[in-house]
């Protein structure tokens, strides 16, 4: 018997557009197990905004605030308007962080990014929506960028 369709993740649809990993050491003195789940996350947010920015992008604006939600990242990638969609985590238990980002979350954020563009709109070309995975271990940190999600 032949299996069924294979089961259809983030990662596997964006395998292609998946950079490997970037290991990142963790800034001194910062223990990840002390950290509150709002410290990671702000942690896994500077580091992919630091990310972006060693690799060339102009980070426009981080946690910006648009009607019921928030935009973490907003970055120029030469002409392409990025909203970036950072995820932390500092356990596998619950999945890898960009399992986080479901079907639901990348609607969510489209509605967003568009009620974004109705308010402020920096000269661009096209648009994107990416996902920045962090993975935070006791000393290092890994990032993955999953480009266009949606």
């Amino acid at each position: 018997m032949r299996g069924g369709a294979p089961r259809t993740t983030l990662r596997r649809m964006n395998s292609a557009a998946a950079a490997p990993p970037h290991l990142i050491p963790v800034p001194p003195g910062v223990r990840i197990a002390r950290l509150s789940t709002l410290e990671l996350g702000r942690l896994g947010e500077d580091l992919a905004a630091d990310h972006l920015a060693r690799a060339g992008w102009q980070v426009i604006d981080r946690n910006v605030r648009v009607g019921r939600g928030e935009l973490d990242i907003i970055a120029l990638e030469g002409t392409t308007l990025v909203f970036a969609e950072v995820k932390t985590r500092r356990t596998l238990l619950t999945g890898v962080p960009q399992a986080a980002v479901t079907p639901e979350k990348v609607r969510r954020l489209r509605r967003l990014a568009g009620e974004y563009l109705l308010h402020s709109s920096p000269p661009h070309r096209d648009l994107r929506i990416d996902v920045l995975a962090v993975f935070a271990a006791q000393d290092v940190c890994s990032l993955e960028h999953l480009r266009a999600v949606a």
